[in-house]
C-alpha cells in the first residue's frame, strides 16, 4: 500500500459550534455556556512549553511515531522543534492543534458574556434564527477521578466542524473532555487532496492552575482501491511549563 503523507491537523475549537447557538434558559445549555465563559476568563500563560508524542497506526501497524518540543505563544504562534524536520520552525498550524482550547489571544473575549468584557458595547438584543440543537444531560460519570456531567449536543452538522459532546464539572465548571469534529487533511493514493471531517477526542488536565490538553485521539477510515484502511492517531502532551517571556532557544523574540 502507498504510504499516505499526513499533514498537520488544526483542531476545530468548539467555539465554532457554540457561536451559532442562541442562549436559552435551559439548564443544559446554561451549564455549557458557564463552562465556556469560565475557560475564557481563566488565566492563560503568555508562553506554554511542552513535549508532544505522535503515534499513528495504519491497520494496527506503525505508520508514524515522532516526538517534538513546542513553545506555544498565546496569540497562536508556536516555535516547534520536531524530529521529523531538519531544524526548528515557527508556525501557527500545530499538529493536532494548540495545547489549550481556543480561541486564543485577544479572541478569547468572544467567549465571554458581553457584561464581563472590558470594553463591551451596550447590547440591545441577542437574536438568532437557526434551528436550535438539542442539548442532552446524560448524567454524571467518573472521569480521571472527578465526577463530571456528560453533555451531548445532538444533531451536529455533518458538513462543518461542530461540538458533539463535553464533560463538565458541575461544581467548578472545569472542562474535562471534549468530542468534536474537525478537518483532517491527507493525500490519498491518487494524490488528490481532500478535506474530510473526523471526530477528535480531547482530554483536558489542569497543571499549575492552567487547563491544558493531555491527549488527542482520532480515527479515520478511507478506501484504497477496492479495500478499506484505517488510521488511528494518538497525540500525548506532557512536561508542561509556563513562562511570561520566550524561553531560550525559541525562534521568536519578546511578545
Amino acid at each position: 500500500m502507498t504510504r499516505l503523507p499526513l499533514f498537520g491537523v488544526l483542531i476545530a475549537v468548539f467555539v465554532l459550534a457554540t457561536s451559532a447557538i442562541a442562549r436559552s434558559d435551559d439548564a443544559c445549555w446554561q451549564l455549557v455556556f458557564a463552562a465556556i465563559e469560565r475557560d475564557a476568563a481563566a488565566p492563560h500563560a503568555a508562553y506554554i512549553s511542552y513535549s508532544e508524542l505522535v503515534n499513528i497506526q495504519n491497520d494496527g501497524e506503525r505508520y508514524e511515531r515522532a516526538s517534538a518540543n513546542i513553545t506555544y505563544r498565546d496569540d497562536g504562534i508556536a516555535s516547534i522543534d520536531d524530529e521529523r524536520w531538519a531544524r526548528p520552525f515557527v508556525s501557527d498550524f500545530l499538529e493536532p492543534g494548540p495545547p489549550v482550547l481556543g480561541p486564543y489571544g485577544k479572541r478569547r473575549d468572544e467567549w465571554l458574556a458581553a457584561a464581563t468584557r472590558e470594553f463591551a458595547l451596550p447590547m440591545i438584543a441577542d437574536v438568532h434564527n437557526e434551528a436550535r440543537r438539542a442539548c442532552v444531560d446524560r448524567g454524571d460519570e467518573l472521569l480521571d477521578g472527578a465526577t463530571v456531567g456528560d453533555i451531548a449536543l445532538l444533531d451536529a452538522p455533518t458538513d462543518r466542524p461542530a461540538l458533539k459532546e463535553i464533560w463538565i464539572d458541575r461544581r467548578t465548571h472545569d472542562i474535562g473532555r471534549v468530542v468534536l469534529s474537525g478537518y483532517l487533511t491527507i493525500a490519498t493514493v491518487n494524490w488528490s487532496l481532500q478535506h474530510v471531517l473526523t471526530d477528535f477526542a480531547i482530554d483536558i488536565e489542569h497543571v499549575n492552575g492552567y487547563a491544558v490538553v493531555r491527549r488527542v485521539a482520532w480515527t479515520y477510515s478511507f478506501k484504497v482501491y477496492d479495500q478499506w484502511s484505517t488510521l488511528d492517531a494518538q497525540y500525548d502532551f506532557a512536561n508542561y511549563t509556563f513562562q511570561d517571556a520566550p524561553p531560550p532557544g525559541t525562534l521568536f523574540g519578546s511578545r
